[in-house]
């Protein structure tokens, strides 16, 4: 019968059929377990007995499974079907529990059930049929619909919010908005199509359920509840209790209590609109006919902040924010896993090939989309700053905070790995494009991070388990993304660090294929070197002038410099290179002829220029250069008279230009291991000396 009840649509009849069957059957137990309810001294005619009663309390178990099932699948129909289809519920209901409570008046054990793999059903306790319970059929089938029809209310509210910007198509807001409350909906399923037409159909003054607001939604869903505790009160009042129901004083006829009526009233909000808030995230993201979660996360992240700004403003009660909370906070969730596997997949396939300018962009967009999420979760509607603990999304925070610390560490390796390998190819001007954009932009972006500090509100203590683990949870992450960020200030000076190193193995192995052959540096001639040797031109438009023109940075531009100048004297040194005196006047020579280089570049800015020429690894150069002209034993006057400072009131830096250049040379005895034997002195050294 029960088969036959629901298979196509409600038959009353029949249920009718139920309910007098049910009285019956009740009366029927009730007279056989009473006559079963002696004791015998007859072993035989005691197990007969127990034969009987287990073999009946079996049947009456599968009776109320089935009638359970039945209850389950009609108490809430009384809302399209009318009074009647609620009295037979209740009458269902009342001769079940009658049904029920046979076991413990006569005594039979409690922890007796059947198990039967081809009904699950049976798995679950049997349980009377209470007002809460029949609050909790109604709003488990009522809440699919209440989401539904709380989109469209949703909707109707945006309107008065729509603006009329119009960006590009697609990615205007307030399109992925409207798209996402409008095609909502999911293909209405046949049969239960069949069922709503047979239910608008009916003769008990249903409507339509179109709600121009959402206080017409709640005011509809609580009429349900009322109706449903006066049918109660008349038909099985026994559900409400003695507290539950008290006479009127006017007319003496019983009522359900103020009391009862809002206790129950605001237990069916609670789990009517707790379930709505589930239902809103699998309807919007994943149930739709045009799903949010099949287009672009920021699709997602329009409406979620659309109803972060709406639910401060709206006069709507706390039971229905708490669901729109809920959809917020799922799409929020939502938001942190697709949107960050979007970027960071095209940020870590970018570093995989050969650097472009984009790929320091990516990372900087997933560091600010995390950084923007993060933020988020620092306010709430009420709060925007000193929120306390509880009402923090901290569980939807701790994956963002999560895959920041990754993202960052991320960014960090790319960007050491990443110049290394330009370096390498002497490619400054993405080098630099690295350190002094790339990372800058990002750390740009994690400037914008606020952690608010709830040191003291932990520990005062008076936290619930929960709260308490994910703010641990949240300090420690926190705390690991502050140390990765610090990581990442440090980067750029790691990488030029490693850049100094690349550019004295550059600047050898260019050497080693331009610097003259020995014999070049061993001419003797009594002619005086008037010009620089043509590799100097070579070696520092190769190696500097990618420097100059890549960064303004005087401090590493002059550090190039130097381990240039540095790498020209260790090549000379190393390869045990003898001089002439030609040959040293030619060596200062091409020592002398960086600064006339440095003067002449038109690249570098002249407050530059003046930083780089009093580069002290030049007048050790000199010095070099000098020290190869010296005689044997000759001394070397501690004041260079032919340079003057103009006035005593110079800067040190100035006045150490007094100084010899040879004194800027360490190990002087090694440098004049250098000199060639002198087989006679064609020309004065003080000829070839003046020009540096």
């Amino acid at each position: 019968m029960y088969h036959n009840c629901m298979q196509n649509e409600l038959n009353i009849q029949e249920l009718e059929d139920i309910k007098l069957t049910m009285d019956v059957m009740v009366t029927n137990f009730n007279l056989v377990f009473q006559k079963l309810n002696f004791e015998s001294t007859s072993t035989v005619i005691t197990e007969r007995i127990r034969l009987w009663k287990d073999s009946l309390w079996k049947t009456k178990l599968k009776i109320c499974y089935f009638i359970q099932e039945l209850i389950n699948e009609i108490a809430y129909l009384f809302i399209y079907y009318g009074e009647n289809l609620l009295i037979l519920t209740l009458r269902i209901s009342t001769a079940y529990n009658n049904l029920f409570s046979i076991d413990s008046k006569f005594g039979i054990p409690k922890n007796m059930s059947i198990c039967n793999n081809s009904c699950p059903y049976l798995f679950f306790p049997l349980r009377k049929i209470s007002v809460a319970r029949l609050l909790q059929i109604i709003s488990s089938n009522r809440a699919e619909l209440c989401c539904h029809k709380l989109i469209d209310c949703l909707l109707e509210t945006y309107k008065l919010y729509e603006t009329t910007d119009d960006d590009n198509g697609s990615d205007n807001s307030s399109f992925e908005i409207y798209r996402a409350l409008t095609k909502h909906m999911s293909p209405p399923d046949p049969s239960e199509l069949a069922t709503k037409n047979k239910v608008l159909n009916f003769d008990n003054g249903s409507n339509n359920e179109t709600f121009l607001s959402i206080e017409e939604l709640i005011a509809y869903e609580e009429k349900n509840v009322l109706d449903l505790l006066e049918m109660i009160l008349k038909v099985s009042p026994a559900m409400l209790g003695n507290d539950g129901i008290k006479k009127s004083k006017s007319s003496g006829a019983p009522k359900v209590s103020t009391k009862a009526r809002e206790k129950v009233l605001d237990y069916y909000e609670q789990i009517l609109w707790g379930e709505v808030g589930n239902f809103l995230e699998h309807i919007i993201l994943w149930w739709a006919s045009s799903p949010l979660s099949a287009r672009p996360p920021h699709s997602s992240q329009h409406l979620r902040e659309w109803i972060t700004q709406f639910i401060p403003t709206a006069e709507v009660p706390a039971m229905v924010l708490s669901a729109l909370t809920s959809l917020a906070d799922a799409l929020g969730v939502h938001v942190t896993l697709t949107s960050w596997d979007q970027h960071f997949r095209l940020a870590l396939v970018a570093s995989k090939s050969v650097y472009n300018a984009d790929t320091g962009k990516l990372f900087c967009n997933v560091l600010q989309d995390l950084v923007m999420l993060c933020n988020q979760c620092e306010i709430t509607p009420d709060w925007i700053i000193g929120a306390p603990l509880e009402e923090l999304p901290l569980v939807e925070q701790i994956p963002v905070l999560h895959r920041l610390d990754h993202s960052i560490h991320t960014t960090r390796l790319w960007a050491a790995s990443e110049t290394k390998k330009i370096a390498n190819n002497w490619n400054v001007d993405a080098f630099f494009m690295i350190t002094h954009s790339d990372i800058v932009s990002c750390l740009g972006q994690l400037n914008s991070l606020r952690f608010a500090d709830h040191s003291i509100e932990i520990e005062k203590g008076g936290l619930g388990v929960h709260v308490q683990v994910c703010t641990l949870m949240r300090a420690k992450l926190v705390s690991e993304v502050s140390e990765n960020i610090s990581k990442l200030k440090d980067t750029p000076n790691e990488c030029v660090k490693n850049l100094a190193s690349i550019c004295r193995t550059i600047s050898l192995a260019n050497l080693q294929m331009i610097f003259p052959e020995n014999f070049y540096w061993r001419k003797v001639s009594t002619q005086l070197p008037d010009k620089q040797s043509s590799y100097v031109d070579k070696y520092l438009d190769r190696i500097l002038t990618p420097i100059l023109i890549a960064t303004d940075d005087h401090l590493i531009s002059n550090m190039i410099l130097q381990i240039m100048c540095e790498s020209w004297l260790d090549h000379i040194y190393m390869n045990k290179i003898k001089f002439s005196q030609h040959g040293a006047c030619q060596l200062l020579c091409d020592f002398g002829y960086v600064e006339t280089w440095l003067t002449n570049c038109s690249v570098i800015s002249q407050t530059m220029r003046k930083k780089m020429v009093k580069n002290e690894v030049l007048r050790r150069c000199e010095g070099v250069g000098r020290l190869l002209l010296r005689c044997p034993g000759e001394q070397i006057k501690m004041v260079d008279k032919n340079k003057k400072i103009e006035s005593s009131n110079s800067p040190p830096a100035e006045k150490n230009e007094l100084m010899p250049a040879e004194m800027y040379v360490p190990n002087q005895e090694q440098w004049l291991e250098l000199r060639a034997m002198k087989k006679r002195n064609l020309f004065a050294t003080s000829l070839c000396c003046g020009k540096f």
